[in-house]
């Protein structure tokens, strides 16, 4: 989907741990990721929340550290949130490709996509 250069060109790690707002004042994204089981779960997901001031179409993807896509979490038109509130349920990632199978350890990158918004955060898998 994308090639190393145009994907991660003069990167930094970045984190969602922080629960970061995004964007113009006025119309900002935030979002929020963390490790933890969901209710009715029985293993540990990586956990992706956001809050949209307007509806819109969102992406949530992985890419390993060579570039190449892992698996879509997320690619749907999503309505807006209140504000000081999250999407429900949470957008998890269970450590797996698109074919089910558990990933290795190292880094992956997580995109968001939302308009002409785009964010990345990265995590180290182990």
């Amino acid at each position: 989907m994308y090639s190393q250069q145009e994907f991660f060109p003069g990167s930094e790690p970045t984190s969602w741990d922080s629960c970061d707002k995004f964007g113009e004042p006025g119309n900002e994204i935030q979002i929020c990721a963390s490790t933890g089981t969901l209710p009715g779960a029985t293993t540990a997901t990586y956990n992706i929340r956001f809050s949209l001031p307007g509806s819109a179409h969102v992406q949530i993807s992985v890419f390993d550290s060579q570039a190449a896509l892992v698996k879509v979490l997320l690619d749907s038109d999503e309505p807006a949130t209140l504000p000081g509130f999250f999407r429900q349920p949470p957008i998890p990632w269970d450590y797996t490709d698109a074919e089910g199978n558990l990933v290795g350890s190292g880094s992956y990158r997580f995109y968001f996509k939302s308009g002409d918004f785009v964010s990345t955060s990265d995590l180290e898998v182990d």
